[in-house]
This record gives C-alpha cells, sequence and structure tokens, in this order.
C-alpha cells in the first residue's frame, strides 16, 4: 500500500474565496455556454423569478419585449444578451414569442438606458416594431408578476 493509501487522504482542494461579499453575489445567473451567455428557457426563466420573488434582497427591474413579428424573437434574444450584466446577475429569459429581462438591483430609472440600448439596435436592423412593459420589485410585485404570468404568446 502506497503512502498516500495509508494516510486516508488523498488530497485536498480549498476553494478560493471570491472578494465579492455573499450579500452581494446572485442568486442565479445564466448558464454560459463555451464563450458566452445563454438565455434561460420559459420554464427555467419561471423558476429563477421564483427564486428571486421568494429570497431576493435587493430591487430588480423586470422588462418584457415583444417584437411585433414573432419570428425575430430570436434574434431580440441574441441582442439582449449582447446588452446585458449577466455576470452580475442579471438575467434573460424566454416567455413564448417575448423575452423578459431582469437587471439586478436596478431601479426603473436606471433600467431606461438599458432598455434604450436594445431598442436603438432594434431599429437599427429594421426588425419592426418593439413593444416593453416594465415593472419595478419590490414597489411594483403584482404588475411583477402579472409580467411573468401573462400568455406571450403572438396569437394569445
Amino acid at each position: 500500500m502506497t503512502q498516500w493509501m495509508r494516510g486516508g487522504v488523498v488530497g485536498t482542494a480549498r476553494r478560493r474565496r471570491s472578494s465579492t461579499p455573499e450579500s452581494e453575489r446572485p442568486l442565479v445567473t445564466l448558464p454560459r455556454s463555451r464563450d458566452s451567455y445563454v438565455i434561460f428557457d420559459a420554464h427555467a426563466f419561471r423558476n429563477a423569478m421564483n427564486v428571486l420573488i421568494a429570497r431576493a434582497r435587493d430591487p430588480f427591474t423586470v422588462l418584457v419585449m415583444q417584437p411585433a413579428r414573432p419570428d425575430t424573437t430570436l434574434w431580440l434574444a441574441e441582442l439582449v444578451i449582447d446588452q446585458l450584466r449577466a455576470g452580475s446577475g442579471d438575467l434573460a429569459g424566454y416567455l413564448d414569442s417575448a423575452v423578459a429581462v431582469v437587471l439586478r438591483g436596478t431601479t426603473r430609472e436606471g433600467a431606461l438606458p438599458f432598455m434604450d440600448r436594445v431598442r436603438d439596435a432594434w431599429r437599427r436592423s429594421g426588425a419592426g416594431e418593439l413593444f416593453v412593459e416594465m415593472a419595478e420589485y419590490p414597489w411594483e410585485e403584482q404588475r411583477t408578476i402579472g409580467l411573468l404570468t401573462t400568455d406571450w404568446s403572438s396569437d394569445g
């Protein structure tokens, strides 16, 4: 028997401590692919929102963006991911033919520049009209829940 096996300890590893205080770490983050973040599907997004609503200590703003043409929803999602601060806990997910965004630690006023950037890029693309609904949690809790439970399908 080797020395390693007799000692009963194969090895130890230490976790690198994050410099971010636990209270500031996001409760939920977007999954990653090789080189970028991936948007949640509708089910995963609603699950993430249940966690945020139940446990979030900081305010956040929810934006639901729906293109006039449902065939452009995928392109909208790609545009949103490019504008998002996903590493800091911002989230995005599909809600049928709409894309929902959660801006962590952001009030309505703080969400307006993000919305303007997305709208400007959308207009430049010539993809048609973009409809946006917004709610600020916890101050607009019922509206937030309403946005997340609405049927956003193009025919609904």
